[in-house]
């Protein structure tokens, strides 16, 4: 049972640090250009200490943050689908790569990728008319920041204090 219950806290954790990093951060969190801080936590699956769980949790937090996303419902889902694809495509590199710089640095860049195809493209372009350079770029730019540098920052150090 206490494994369980290290699995939920992990997962409530994440997901309340994610939703109040975005929304404190909120002129800057949504947007066709933005630069979401909180996706500094994406990479956080690719350590097993926060495993799979974490990826729900980045997913739960996502959806909470998104209720103040001017895209509404279409950013809350489709936010939401891309965290759990990205924090689940960390852990499975994670699986792979255990504890190594090219493994975190892997998984940063495809979640980079996975973000800004999602919400740049599909949700800013496809479904808002953004103009696919802004839309691409803006979300491209903030993920490079927030994903593939601060969170492989954060990755690489907590590599050196957790187990």
């Amino acid at each position: 049972m206490k494994l369980r219950y290290s699995r939920i806290v992990k997962m409530a954790m994440v997901a309340a640090i994610y939703a109040a990093l975005t929304m404190g951060l909120a002129p800057i969190s949504y947007g066709p250009i933005q630069v979401r801080i909180a996706d500094a936590l994406l990479p956080l699956p690719y350590l097993e200490f926060f495993g799979l769980s974490s990826a729900i949790g980045l997913s739960l937090g996502c959806a909470l943050a998104n209720m103040l996303s001017p895209y509404a419902i279409y950013d809350i889902a489709i936010g939401s689908i891309a965290n759990l694809f990205a924090g689940t495509v960390a852990w499975f590199i994670g699986k792979i790569y255990r504890r190594s710089l090219y493994g975190v640095i892997l998984a940063s860049l495809a979640q980079t990728a996975i973000v800004t195809f999602m919400v740049g493209y599909l949700l800013l372009h496809l479904l808002f008319n953004v103009e696919l350079s802004i839309a691409i770029l803006g979300v491209f730019s903030g993920s490079i920041i927030s994903i593939s540098i601060l969170g492989t920052m954060l990755v690489m150090f907590l590599m050196r204090r957790v187990a």
